[in-house]
């Protein structure tokens, strides 16, 4: 794989719009915040397409502002779509169905449908963001110094690699990762502010949410298996309608014993899950079954019309079966 064809796609096109999965997380913000100010800056009439805002805790990034959810579909005379780490077409946060133009899909999902008119996939990449930051170079953007272009990107490309890699703790982890953020460190990106921007910023009422959840925590499956829960409703008593709940999932695998953490979130058209596993537990084979997809150890699916209980006891067959017990 090259980026030679994409490179050409970008420099002949002069609007192109960016888009991403539903409920993005911070490789899929930090990938298209990158890429949106990358091509701002290389002169390139480039927004953001997404149904999601996203929380607040992304504040810091450079453009955060724009994913804000006013663009949900193409503008009149796009040129280009590129989609950033979506594996799946149904899961991208935006409405394409009356596009004809050419879209790109970048990603390092293994289960991704290849659903671009150029797919560019590497599953061995930590994260979106690598991929992105690679793409960015190869544009012609030069990271051996210290400018404000270079931090904005690179402080949304340390972001995608923080949060996909579990803070560097994950398998995923590879010596160009580590490559990449010592390129990004070198240039002045500050590794510490953003973590704590990240993990150490969180609203009083988010900690009283994860308190909530975290009483009703439940082990299954020979304790296996922990499984929390957001009944619909209740990131409204918190007042945190957008608020980003993947720190709640981890907290699941720190359980001694459990290889298995499931958070169902209890939605408007059904229950979102997210699925995060310890060890050798496939939870992407388990999401495939509902139409969701992603990674080995941490998968999402959308499961519409059923109530959070249904959806639970879904999961949690289909992990029985997984998982031979």
């Amino acid at each position: 794989m090259n980026f030679k064809a994409i490179k050409e796609e970008i420099l002949k096109s002069r609007r192109i719009g960016l888009s991403f999965h539903t409920s993005p997380d911070g490789d899929a913000i930090g990938s298209a915040l990158a890429l949106l100010n990358a091509l701002r800056y290389l002169g390139k009439d480039c927004y953001i397409i997404s149904r999601d805002v996203i929380s607040d805790n992304f504040s810091f990034l450079s453009l955060f502002d724009e994913v804000n959810n006013n663009a949900i579909e193409p503008k009149m005379n796009t040129d280009l779509v590129i989609v950033l780490d979506c594996g799946n077409f149904e899961r991208i946060s935006a409405n394409l169905s009356n596009y004809d133009g050419k879209i790109i899909n970048i990603d390092h999902h293994i289960s991704n449908e290849n659903y671009g008119f150029i797919n560019y996939v590497d599953v061995k990449a930590s994260a979106t963001c690598e991929i992105a930051y690679l793409l960015i170079k190869e544009l012609g953007i030069n990271f051996n110094e210290k400018t404000d272009i270079n931090i904005a990107i690179g402080n949304a490309v340390y972001t995608g690699i923080l949060t996909d890699t579990g803070s560097f703790r994950h398998s995923n982890v590879t010596s160009r990762t580590h490559s990449i953020v010592s390129e990004l460190i070198e240039i002045g990106v500050n590794n510490s502010k953003i973590h704590s921007n990240l993990f150490d910023n969180k609203p009083f009422n988010k900690v009283k949410l994860m308190g909530s959840v975290l009483s009703n925590i439940e082990l299954v499956l020979d304790n296996k298996v922990a499984v929390l829960q957001i009944p619909k409703g209740m990131l409204e008593d918190f007042n945190l309608p957008n608020t980003d709940t993947s720190d709640i999932i981890s907290v699941g695998l720190e359980i001694k014993g459990v290889e298995v953490s499931m958070l169902l979130k209890e939605v408007d058209d059904g229950v979102k899950g997210s699925l995060r596993s310890k060890n050798n537990v496939d939870v992407r084979k388990v999401a495939e079954v509902y139409g969701g997809g992603g990674h080995i150890k941490a998968a999402g699916i959308m499961q519409k019309g059923v109530r959070i209980m249904e959806a639970k006891e879904n999961l949690i067959k289909t992990l029985k079966e997984e998982m031979h017990l």
